[in-house]
C-alpha cells in the first residue's frame, strides 16, 4: 500500500540534509532573509532537468505511475541509504524495488561476522551478494579435497567438474534449485559484472545452459525444510541441510551454516514456535557427542542417495 505522508516526509528530510553549495548552487533565502535549509523544490527541479513542478508532484505522491526509474536519480541526487532507497520506493508504489540503487552494495560484510564464524563448529561461511567467498572457517575447508575452498561458492557449484562429485545427484537434486537463485539475484542486481558473468558463463555450459531456458522451481533462498546429498572429503557420503540468514546490511549477502549427517537421511521435524523454553544447546547435547568431530571418517556408509527425491 502506499504512504504519501512518509514517502514526503522520507523526502523532504532527505533534501534538508543536502547543502546546494556543494552542488554549485545558490541557498534560497526565505521572505525573512534567513538562509533555507538544504534542497528546494526548485533546486530538485533544475537538477533533474524536469519541467516545473513534476518534483513537488512526485514527493506529495500525486504524480501518477511513480516508479523506481522515475525515483532513481532523485535518490541518487539526495544520497539515500539503500535502506532509505527501499523505504522510497515503497511508499511511492507499494512494492520493494527491483534493483540496488548502489551496484556495489552487498559485497562489504561487517568484521564482527568472522567471530560468529569462528564460533560454531558447524561448517560455515559467508558469502556477498555475488557468492564471492567473505569469510569461511576451518570446518567448512574439510568438505572440500585439499581443503581448498572455491572464491565463489555459486560459480563452483554450478560451473565446476570437482562440485559435479561433491554434490551428489549433482543434476536432480541441485542443479535445478540453483539456477532459479542466479537468476533472482542477477534480476535485483542488475549492474553487478560478477553476477552477470557468472550468468552468462552459465548459459554457455551444455548441461547447465538448458534449466535457464525451461521453467523451474523458483527456488530463491536456501531452505532448511530437507536435506542433499553430498559426498565429503573426509567423512564420505551424507546429507547437509543448509541454514541460512542474510546479515543486515548486507543486501544479497548469505551466512551460511552447512550441517552435515551420516547415514539415513535426517528429518528436518516440526517447526519450532515462541516462546522458546529452554537454550537449544541443552537439547541438542547428546546429539553432538554422538556425532564424530569433522575431519573423523565414520565406519558407517549412509543411504544411497539414489533414493532421495528432487528436492
Amino acid at each position: 500500500m502506499r504512504n504519501r505522508e512518509a514517502l514526503q516526509t522520507l523526502l523532504s528530510r532527505a533534501r534538508a540534509r543536502v547543502d546546494p553549495t556543494d552542488l554549485g548552487l545558490a541557498p534560497r533565502n526565505d521572505p525573512r532573509g534567513r538562509k533555507v535549509e538544504g534542497l528546494t523544490h526548485e533546486h530538485m527541479t533544475r537538477l533533474l532537468g524536469w519541467p516545473e513542478h513534476k518534483y513537488g508532484y512526485v514527493e506529495r505522491g500525486k504524480l501518477a505511475n511513480i516508479g523506481a526509474d522515475v525515483l532513481a536519480p532523485i535518490a541518487r541526487i539526495l544520497h539515500l541509504s539503500d535502506h532509505e532507497w527501499e523505504a522510497l520506493v515503497l511508499y511511492a508504489t507499494g512494492s520493494p524495488p527491483a534493483f540496488r540503487l548502489d551496484p556495489e552494495l552487498g559485497t562489504a560484510v561487517p568484521r564482527p561476522w568472522e567471530r560468529v564464524l569462528a564460533a560454531t563448529n558447524v561448517m560455515a561461511y559467508v558469502n556477498d551478494v555475488a557468492w564471492d567467498m567473505v569469510a569461511y572457517n576451518s570446518a567448512f575447508t574439510t568438505m572440500f579435497p585439499g581443503r581448498a575452498v572455491p572464491d565463489n561458492v555459486m560459480r563452483w557449484m554450478l560451473l565446476e567438474p570437482s562440485a559435479r562429485v561433491t554434490l551428489a545427484e549433482w543434476e536432480t537434486d541441485w542443479l535445478p534449485l540453483l539456477v532459479p537463485q542466479v537468476r533472482a539475484a542477477v534480476a535485483a542486481n542488475p549492474h553487478n559484472r560478477v553476477l552477470a558473468r557468472l550468468q552468462a558463463d552459465a548459459k554457455r555450459d551444455p548441461l547447465v545452459a538448458p534449466y535457464f531456458e525451461k521453467p523451474t522451481a523458483e527456488y530463491v533462498q536456501p531452505r532448511a525444510d530437507g536435506a542433499r546429498p553430498l559426498l565429503h572429503a573426509e567423512l564420505g557420503l551424507g546429507w547437509v541441510t543448509l541454514c541460512a540468514a542474510g546479515p543486515f546490511g548486507v543486501p544479497g549477502g548469505r551466512l551460511m551454516f552447512v550441517l552435515f549427517d551420516q547415514n539415513e537421511r535426517p528429518d528436518p521435524g516440526t517447526p519450532v514456535f515462541a516462546p522458546a523454553q529452554a537454550p537449544v544447546d541443552q537439547r541438542y547435547e547428546v546429539h553432538r557427542e554422538d556425532r564424530p568431530p569433522c575431519g573423523e571418517t565414520h565406519s558407517t556408509p549412509p543411504s544411497d542417495p539414489h533414493h532421495n527425491e528432487a528436492l
